[in-house]
């Protein structure tokens, strides 16, 4: 019989967790606020859909009653709500791994460590510059003081922005980018374009969460998820006008790609009307500085690779011409 894994989250990272599982011969549930439609293409190969909101008491019953062997948390909120919803969220999560014995993995990011020029490691400072960061790393936190006293089996997965299909608006190097470029217009990064910034794909994340869940090996611990090499924003957009001028059998030209970094000091004067983007602007110091993640350790203990970024540039250009025509 196949292990059960219970996927909370159905956006990019949460579907890419489950289709890895699937592929590994899993049973798979994603559960979100608002369940899967029967003809997504996620149910399609598979997955069933549960409705759950993690950060009620609630949802422990509701999760009990599907008893998972593994519970990977790919959920998120907008920024202004992660101080409210992250800590509900954690003690819930802990607290259904542990009436399930189930493995408890978290999707997380890089905002724990301190601020610094030098690679990212996960033996690097805890020390976040923001008050997101805090919440993200108290959540590890949490997760990992109830593992030390053998309630749970946790572990966390970090990886830099990610870049793939179905990154969304939401993401640095999603739609905001990509849609633009590709239509010949001005894109407005945060921050400065030319320096030097780990993209992590959401495919890559996806693996090494599906691996989590079920790798002993990977328990009690934080992992980094292999992703390309550094590249620059401009790099990056570059590589998406080189993929739509072979996909669409163009003939190359010399015009690069239109970018016009938004300010840190207009993220404060807009955060003023926008909660959204005055909590992005503590956080903007990953987009002025060189933001650059090691990943050697998954590589090294793991034996794990990136998608080379070409590919995921290509499939990412493919999307959206798919989508947009």
């Amino acid at each position: 019989m196949s292990s059960h894994a219970l996927v909370i989250g159905a956006g990019p990272l949460g579907r890419a967790t489950a289709e890895h599982l699937l592929h590994g011969g899993h049973a798979v549930t994603i559960a979100a606020r608002h369940p899967l439609p029967a003809d997504d293409p996620v149910a399609a190969v598979g997955a069933a859909s549960a409705r759950l909101d993690v950060t009620t008491p609630e949802s422990q019953d509701a999760v009990a009653a599907l008893r998972p062997d593994a519970i990977v948390a790919c959920c998120n909120w907008p920024y202004q709500q992660w101080q409210q919803m992250w800590p509900r969220a954690v003690q819930n999560l802990i607290a259904m791994a542990e009436r399930s014995d189930a493995v408890l993995v978290l999707a997380g990011n890089l905002y724990t460590y301190a601020r610094t020029a030098d690679p990212l490691r996960e033996d690097s400072l805890v020390d976040p510059p923001s008050a997101l960061g805090r919440v993200r790393a108290s959540v590890w936190e949490a997760v990992r003081v109830a593992d030390a006293a053998g309630r749970i089996r946790g572990v966390e997965i970090r990886g830099s922005d990610y870049f793939g299909p179905g990154a969304g608006a939401g993401a640095h190097a999603g739609d905001r980018l990509v849609g633009p470029v590709l239509a010949g217009r001005t894109a407005y990064p945060i921050g400065d374009p030319d320096q030097p910034h780990t993209w992590t794909a959401i495919a890559d994340m996806g693996r090494l969460l599906a691996r989590a869940a079920f790798d002993p090996l990977m328990w009690a611990r934080t992992w980094h998820v292999p992703s390309a090499p550094a590249c620059t924003l401009r790099d990056l957009a570059t590589e998406i006008l080189r993929a739509q001028t072979e996909l669409e059998d163009r003939d190359p030209t010399d015009v690069g790609p239109r970018l016009r970094p938004v300010p840190t000091w207009m993220l404060a004067a807009l955060g003023v009307v926008s909660p959204m983007l005055r909590q992005m602007r503590t956080v903007s110091y990953q987009f002025t500085a060189p933001f650059v993640m090691d990943d050697s350790a998954a590589r090294a203990e793991l034996g794990e690779q990136e998608t080379p970024l070409a590919e995921t540039v290509d499939a990412v250009v493919r999307e959206h011409l798919r989508r947009h025509g």
